[in-house]
């Protein structure tokens, strides 16, 4: 037999549960605003950031006087070193360092810049830049085991010129099994006639030595 409950019933057990379960129901409401509120509160101060760091950025370009633009770029660098125009500006002067041939000086840009753009919030395309530019410098400078461990989280799935960078490091510390293995993946994904043709190079000379 079915039980018809009356209107009055129904409303009376919705009063009770919650009368039940208000703390619970409180604790959700709390914590659910809670979330909210700290989600838009980071998002307005990761935008003022931003903001303050492209007005620094800016001024770091426009400015002639080298005392005015280093106190600039640190200040861009340091308080705002999760932004994209700290990283810029990061970039920017350890490729400017390196044309003029200040390679140990731009090493520790680019370290900076791997490190300001690491971790799981971090921007894969500024770090890749920089391990890159870590890996050719450090090879430059004969430190191939530098090299090699900041190449390591890459897999087999890496572009060509990473292949190729793994090449040199593994060749210079005498493993030239395996340097031989990443110039050829290097060779088989350049499209470049001319890269293809100076890995063909590197790999007749490993195998000359062999």
């Amino acid at each position: 037999m079915v039980t018809v409950r009356s209107d009055e019933e129904r409303v009376q057990s919705i009063i009770n549960f919650f009368k039940d379960y208000k703390f619970y129901i409180l604790a959700v409401i709390l914590a659910s605003a809670i979330l909210v509120g700290g989600y838009f509160f980071s998002k307005s101060v990761k935008s003022n950031q931003i903001q303050a760091a492209k007005v620094l950025y800016e001024d770091w370009q426009e400015t002639q006087v080298e005392e005015d633009r280093e106190q600039l770029f640190q200040n861009l660098t340091e308080s705002y070193s999760d932004t994209g125009y700290s990283h810029l500006a990061l970039l920017k002067r350890g490729s400017d360092l390196a044309k003029e041939n200040n390679l140990e000086e731009s090493l520790d840009i680019f370290y900076q810049l791997k490190e300001n753009s690491d971790g799981f919030f971090g921007n894969n395309l500024m770090n890749g830049i920089a391990r890159t530019n870590i890996a050719r410098i450090s090879i430059a400078l004969g430190n191939f085991e530098d090299a090699l461990a900041v190449l390591e989280k890459y897999s087999n799935d890496e572009d060509a010129y990473t292949h190729e960078l793994k090449g040199d490091a593994l060749s210079g510390v005498g493993n030239d099994d395996l340097a031989l293995q990443q110039y050829q993946s290097a060779f088989e994904k350049y499209t470049d006639n001319g890269l293809r043709n100076l890995v063909e190079l590197k790999i007749n000379n490993l195998n000359t030595n062999e």
